[in-house]
């Protein structure tokens, strides 16, 4: 009897603790990797923009090398103005390497305007 208590209290808990949690996702579509700390410089800024082409899907890669000395600490790709639904993510090195490869694609029709960060030591 007790042992029912306890889990019908943590099922109403657990119900009641999901349903406030549960949010819708953010129309954002930024990227961050690592942390930007004191000492860190920025390495490269790169501004990406394309234009809306209906009916297609539009990807750009963003590449940076760096020499065999510098690491990367963070990596940020913020997006300008309002949202056009495009998506960033990493597809080689980053955080503690001295490359990086980024691949931002736009949603079907639209265009993206992004700002690309690179810091490091």
């Amino acid at each position: 009897m007790k042992t029912l208590f306890v889990c019908t209290v943590l099922a109403v808990l657990v119900a009641g603790l999901t349903s406030s949690v549960v949010r819708s996702p953010s129309p954002r579509s930024s990227l961050y990797y690592g942390y930007v700390r004191p000492g860190d410089r920025l390495l490269n800024r790169t501004y990406v923009q394309k234009l809306a082409i209906a009916n297609t899907f539009q990807t750009q890669d963003v590449v940076y090398r760096g020499n065999l000395t510098t690491r990367i600490t963070a990596v940020q790709v913020i997006e300008v103005g309002y949202t056009q639904y495009a998506t960033p993510w990493l597809l080689s090195g980053g955080v503690g390497y001295n490359n990086v490869s980024i691949r931002i694609q736009s949603a079907r029709g639209y265009g993206y305007n992004y700002v690309v960060d690179i810091w490091g030591r």
